[in-house]
């Protein structure tokens, strides 16, 4: 199944975001910013708020770029993992713990730890 074309141009644009030489464009906008409010003053002038405007709008895209990515990032990953339960001697009662609650998470953390400890050391 393709994905959408939406997500694939939020991904460009997340990968886009991710480079160093966008982080150095970012930086220097960012100088010549801070420096256009100096000359001009921080007053509410026009070039304050088309300013300040850039800057909420670029970040609002960087966050929703970012987190998409992530998001199905981590779904494939989680995904991946899971069958490699399903297809290991591991225990299948963990597919899909990332559904599972924090405190949940955290009682299958304890158990893993107690059970890990109680291996000996030839079977790690």
């Amino acid at each position: 199944m393709e994905r959408r074309k939406s997500s694939r141009l939020i991904d460009a644009v997340s990968d886009l975001l991710g480079r160093e030489a966008t982080f150095a464009v970012v930086v220097g906008c960012d100088i010549v910013a801070l420096a256009a409010v100096a000359a001009v003053g921080m007053h509410d002038t026009p070039v304050v708020s088309a300013i300040s405007l850039f800057v909420s709008l670029a970040t609002l895209v960087m966050v929703c770029a970012v987190q998409h990515t992530s998001s199905r990032e981590s779904k494939a990953l989680n995904l991946k993992l899971d069958e490699l339960i399903r297809v290991s001697e591991a225990r299948n009662e963990l597919i899909g713990a990332e559904e599972d609650s924090h405190s949940q998470l955290a009682t299958h953390a304890v158990r893993l730890r107690e059970r890990h400890r109680r291996q000996p050391d030839e079977a790690r």
